[in-house]
């Protein structure tokens, strides 16, 4: 992958991560804050449907990185799982601990503030099936953990899963195995699996294909406008589609979908084609770009466990600015230091993960103990 190309993607990545961040920030403030902020410009700053689309970025990111990955250095299935596993629960470990220890201490303030907290059995295979990521498949009934979206990341994994089937599983078995995924997945991510594909497909696109550079910085542009045009969609078209896993469950949702990692793609692609003009600007803020990727994953996963502590555990008067100071700088704090940490400790959790699979492995492939009496030699007849 080009250098500009990979700044480019981390500021994307970056930008995609601090709009859900606005969004939540608004909706836990304007909720909380009803009486304080009916009359506060901020309260008006709705990016709910910019967030949805900020969400389709990063499934196009996440199978465009995933292509070049398995492209480049992830040959082998177990270098591909150990991979996912360190990246993944190096962030996602933290965050679900920031969420018990948050949901815990908001229990304590309002012992009703959730609708399971009577029932432990529940809340613990909540909790369980949000670990493995399988929260948002529909062989169970709808949850949401309050604290990160998790719902998101669900999807995300399963289009890991499904495309190292593809990958590494060839005949009858790959197709077998891939029906079961999409089984137990259900149709929210059934539907919204081209969005992803998007990225994966316009990775192997952009290694066979080139526009002049004065045509792509212009392709570049005009898609971006677009891009942000695609919230349009979502609010214009509200045909509901109740059984849809996303926030937006609607008709307008889906297709914004579409046309939002459609055309981000296109915008790789045609970045891709002049990153060689954009990369000596891009280069003199490298540090400052790779240090902001490095935290977005944390700060995506992180923010809302520490908007929902903020306002139970108010810094300040509600509502005053030393409140919203704090919520602001305690997430971005926390991303920092704690998403900093997380970055660092992807190849322990690799590591980790490698030697549970050889420790399994090695119990597995070894044969198994000789019986009383019985010795077992080079030569069948010894031993009977």
């Amino acid at each position: 992958m080009k250098r500009g190309v990979s700044l480019y993607l981390d500021l994307v990545r970056f930008s995609a991560a601090m709009i859900v961040f606005i969004e939540h920030f608004r909706e836990r403030t304007k909720r909380a804050f009803s009486e304080i902020w009916v009359s506060h410009p901020f309260a008006y700053t709705h990016l709910f449907p910019l967030s949805q689309t900020a969400v389709i970025v990063f499934f196009v990111l996440s199978g465009f990185v995933i292509a070049h990955v398995l492209a480049t250095r992830e040959r082998t299935p177990l270098e591909y799982a150990a991979s996912r596993f360190g990246r993944l629960y190096s962030v996602v470990v933290p965050a679900l601990l920031l969420m018990l220890a948050v949901n815990y201490l908001i229990t304590l303030r309002y012992p009703d503030a959730f609708d399971t907290q009577g029932d432990r059995i529940t809340v613990f295979f909540d909790y369980l099936r949000t670990s493995v990521f399988v929260s948002n498949f529909w062989l169970w009934r709808e949850f949401e953990i309050t604290g990160a979206p998790f719902w998101s990341l669900s999807i995300e994994v399963t289009y890991y899963i499904g495309i190292a089937l593809l990958v590494f599983i060839k005949g009858r078995v790959r197709i077998v195995s891939l029906v079961l995924l999409c089984l137990a997945a259900g149709p929210t991510m059934i539907l919204l699996a081209p969005t992803w594909l998007a990225g994966y497909g316009v990775y192997h696109l952009s290694l066979r294909r080139r526009l002049p550079a004065a045509a792509a910085a212009m392709c570049w542009l005009t898609s971006l406008g677009l891009l942000l045009l695609c919230p349009l969609i979502e609010i214009h078209m509200r045909q509901p589609m109740p059984f849809l896993r996303m926030p937006d469950r609607h008709v307008g949702g889906l297709l914004a979908s579409y046309a939002g990692a459609g055309l981000f793609a296109l915008n790789i692609l045609a970045f891709n084609d002049f990153s060689d003009w954009a990369e000596p600007l891009l280069r003199r803020f490298s540090g400052l770009i790779r240090w902001l990727g490095s935290i977005t994953f944390a700060l995506y996963m992180f923010h809302m466990s520490i908007l929902s502590f903020f306002v139970v555990y108010p810094i300040g008067q509600i509502g005053s600015h030393t409140q919203l100071a704090a919520m602001i700088g305690g997430t971005f704090l926390l991303a920092a230091t704690v998403g900093h940490l997380c970055e660092q400790s992807k190849g322990a959790y690799k590591k980790a993960f490698l030697w549970v699979w050889r420790k399994f492995a090695r119990r597995v492939s070894s044969p198994p103990p000789a019986g009383p009496g019985i010795q077992f030699s080079g030569r069948p007849e010894q031993g009977l």
